[in-house]
This record gives C-alpha cells, structure tokens and sequence, in this order.
C-alpha cells in the first residue's frame, strides 16, 4: 500500500472505500498508531502552537462579531428610516455578540481546566498505569481510573453547547439577513435602474428646453441678438412670456435631475454598505472552539478503556498494542496542555481590551 507520502489522491479515495467496506488491518492500525508516537516524539513545540492557533482564530472571529455590530449600528443610523428591519437586526446582532464574548470567557476557563485535567491524566493516571507491579495494583488503578472517570467537568459541555447554540443562531441570522440583503438590494437596483432612465430623459428634456430658450430668446430680440446670451447672464424673466414658461420649466427639470442624481448617488452607497455588511459574515464560525471542548471527554473515554483493558487482567501489561496506545496518549497530552495554557493566556489579553 502506498504510504502517506506517495499516495495520490486517487489511492488515498480507493483506501478510504476499503476501510468503509472492510475494515482496517490490525497491522495498518499498529504502524498509524506508531507513526503518530514517533511524530510527537519529534515535535519542537508546533503541535503545541497548532492548538494555540485556536485562540487566534478566535480572536479574529470576536473582530468579526465586533465589526458587523459597529456596521449595522452605522447603516441604522444612515438608513434606518428607509429601512426599519435593520434596527431589528442590530438589535439581535447585539444579543449573539454578547453571547460570543461570554462564550469566549468561558472557553478560557475550560481550557485552563482542560489543561490541568491533562497534565494529571498524564502525570498521575497514565504514570499509575504504567507502573503496575503487582495484581493489587492494577486493582487500585482500576478504582482510581474509576473516581477519575465520574469527575464533574460539565462546563466543558456547557461550553460546546453554547458554541453550537450560538453557530447555529448565527447561521439563522446569516441566513435571513442575507435573504433580506438580496430582497432589499433586488429592489435598490431596480431603483437604481429607473433613476438613470429617469435621469437620461431629463437630460434630453433639458437639452430640449435649452434650445427652445435660445430659439425663443433670439426670436423675441431679432432686431439684438445678443442680448439674448445677456439675458441668459443676468437671469431676466420676462412675466407672462412664452420664454419665461420656458425658463421656469428649464428650472424645474433642472432642479428635478438634481435630485434624481442624488438619490441614485444614495441607493449606489446604499447597496455598497449593504455589500460590504454581508462580506463581513463569512468569518464568524469558529470549529475548532466546539472540538476542543470535547478534549475532557475524550481523556474520559480514554479512560474508560484503559480500565476496561486492566480488568482483563495482569496480561494487559504486557500487551504492546495496550503499551503503546499508553504511549500515545501519554504524548498527545503534553502538546495538548501546552497549547490549551497558550490559548487561555492569548484570550486573557484580549477579553482585558474589551
């Protein structure tokens, strides 16, 4: 079989129908199992910073969540009159930040639990396990593994659920603002379409009027001519004349263009901060947040099976596939603790700015 290094994509689709149809071989399990042992063993620190990313993630996701909040509190101000729904929506936006940060906090004080629960799980369980002597031994590290398994660490849970509450409210949100943003930006460019025909035929009007001006202006002054270009300079309306309905027409219109131009500018920045607003979304879900805080009842599960393989007896200890799972667990924690102590650090600095 190809290794990791030269599998193709096409042999790694054809390895991947293999196990979902057969299984995977107790050797392929033992060589993975090895190979993750001897990468960890390598490791200068970077699976630590891998965890430690978390927190940046993180930490650009609270700028996200604070970005949308600071560009729906602008367009309220700047559009709320023509467009009510958005102080709703502020509104709502206001409560799932809030959320987030709470979150956020929580995540800290998981992840420094979560840090401390590893490095005894390591130090003083996986230690306890591998220094077994005697049969009575294995029976107190049973009991002990036990007491450890039925430990209370709800907030871990507590803490994925409020991120997968929140990630699901949020994409809800997402979804209806976004529904409402193309509604609203279906309408504004359909706006946008008719003041330009509009603004094109005033255009035309107006280039119609000023040459009716200048025809009119020059018949009535045929004995001097020039004084129509004065007239025009001067602004004279002559009362009651077929020049002066002409010139007040030209106003009108041209006061008209005027304002259609400016509304057209309105509705183009309109659908430019509506544009910019729903950009701003695509950055706000965060998974790696809801994965690591299931770390507690993955030591848990661990756990479980540890137990479960030292009540078969004292043979588990020599078992090389029972010794190096200890191995492997033993090594994913120290990555692991380091980086949680890394990310709860990073997110003690920044909820201190908020």
């Amino acid at each position: 079989m190809a290794t990791a290094a030269t599998q193709s994509y096409f042999d790694a689709q054809k390895v991947l129908q293999s196990y979902q149809t057969q299984g995977v071989g107790q050797a392929e399990s033992d060589q993975f199992v090895q190979g993750a042992i001897d990468q960890l063993q390598n490791d200068k620190g970077s699976f630590a910073d891998n965890v430690n990313q978390v927190a940046t993630w993180a930490i650009e996701v609270d700028e996200a969540f604070d970005r949308v909040k600071r560009g729906l509190y602008a367009l309220v101000n700047d559009f709320g009159k023509d467009f009510p729904p958005l102080a709703g929506y502020y509104a709502e936006w206001t409560i799932y930040n809030q959320k987030w940060v709470d979150h956020l906090s929580l995540s800290r004080d998981v992840a420094s639990e979560h840090a401390a629960v590893l490095k005894r799980f390591d130090q003083v369980f996986i230690e306890m396990v591998q220094s077994i002597k005697t049969n009575q031994d294995r029976l107190d590290v049973i009991a002990e593994l036990g007491q450890f398994i039925n430990e209370d660490h709800d907030r871990s849970s507590e803490m994925s659920q409020g991120f997968l509450n929140l990630k699901r409210d949020v994409e809800d949100f997402v979804g209806r603002f976004d529904a409402w943003i193309a509604t609203t930006s279906a309408q504004l460019e359909e706006r946008a379409k008719e003041l330009q025909v509009e603004i094109d035929n005033l255009k035309q009007e107006l280039q119609s009027l000023d040459k009716q001006i200048q025809e009119a202006t020059a018949a009535l002054l045929t004995s001097a001519a020039g004084a129509a270009t004065m007239f025009g300079i001067i602004g004279l309306i002559v009362a009651g004349t077929t020049l002066a309905v002409l010139i007040a027409q030209r106003i009108t219109k041209g006061n008209t263009l005027l304002s259609k131009k400016n509304e057209l500018k309105d509705v183009n920045r309109k659908q430019v901060e509506l544009a910019k607003i729903k950009s701003d979304f695509d950055a706000l879900i965060c998974d790696r947040l809801v994965l690591f805080a299931e770390i507690w009842s993955s030591v848990r599960n661990q756990s479980v099976q540890f137990q479960e393989t030292l009540k078969g007896g004292m043979g588990a200890l020599t078992n090389m596939r029972f010794k190096s799972e200890l191995r492997l667990a033993r090594g994913l924690c120290t990555p692991l603790a380091a980086g949680l102590e890394k990310y709860a650090t990073s997110l003690v600095n920044r909820l201190a700015k908020q």
